[in-house]
């Protein structure tokens, strides 16, 4: 093999490489029909401005104690969310948090950064297995032990299925 056929090789597997790790981030796909009409859905922090983290539970993800997020809910996960605890959630449920860096921009409902949790499986218990999250529009829903391992405290602390935004918690943090 010449040096320069093996310099396409290699920068040609490299090619490959990287474009198969940005997959899940295809700026040309279209949003998830899961949650592409997700500010249609009931909208949990409707009446609130919500701001800060009230929980301590945040530090730097979800824009942080200064963003200001907005929480969405399908019909699937709307009783099990507004009702009282324990929350346990049905599979299809989905919750989209719409996230902002500040006041002004969340005020606009401009640069909004979106995650997602959706329970795609119910086995009858609480396991974050039963869970898959997507940061993004058009990001793919998958497992997430970074996602995973915070939610894991809504199971203490709100007695809800991997959800902290639960009718409980707003209560518990003044926000409703």
């Amino acid at each position: 093999m010449t040096l320069k056929t093996f310099k396409v090789v290699v920068v040609s597997g490299l090619a490959g490489i990287f474009l198969a790790g940005c997959a899940s981030v295809n700026p040309f796909a279209k949003p998830d029909p899961r949650w592409a009409d997700f500010k249609s859905w009931t909208k949990v922090t409707e009446g609130t401005e919500p701001t800060g983290d009230p929980s301590n539970l945040l530090g730097l993800v979800h824009k942080g104690p200064d963003g200001y997020r907005d929480v969405y809910v399908n019909d699937i996960a709307k009783d099990a969310l507004l009702g009282p605890a324990p929350n346990d959630f049905p599979e299809g449920s989905v919750v989209v948090k719409h996230q902002f860096d500040n006041k002004a921009d969340w005020e606009a409902g401009k640069n909004g950064d979106v995650t997602v949790s959706i329970k795609a499986a119910d086995d009858g218990t609480r396991n974050k297995d039963n869970w898959i999250w997507a940061a993004g529009m058009k990001a793919k829903a998958g497992a997430s032990d970074f996602c995973s391992s915070c939610h894991t405290a809504a199971l203490s602390l709100y007695n809800s299925d991997y959800v902290f935004t639960t009718a409980d918690f707003l209560k518990k943090h003044g926000s409703q």
